[in-house]
């Protein structure tokens, strides 16, 4: 599986959405406040390393943060009906 099927958080457990919401909330502060060297950026470890942009990514991070993850309601944690 590559990485650009995208990102998987594996829980075991009967959860509800709401009942994840703080540890995504800290995963999302994590990617927007992240400094240093991008793991995996690098040619040995990645074919795709040059479409990396930490800049980008700490952008869309805070933006999903403070626009979803600070104002979650009951149409951000269930599916639609219909």
């Amino acid at each position: 599986m590559g990485c650009r099927t995208g990102f998987y958080l594996i829980l075991s457990g009967d959860y509800k959405s709401k009942d994840i919401v703080d540890l995504l909330i800290e995963m999302y502060k994590f990617i927007a406040n992240f400094e240093g060297d991008v793991p995996g950026a690098a040619a040995r470890d990645c074919g795709n390393y040059l479409d990396m942009n930490l800049p980008m990514a700490k952008y869309i991070a805070n933006k999903f943060l403070n626009e979803v993850l600070l104002n979650v309601n009951e149409k951000n944690l269930n599916y639609p009906e219909n």
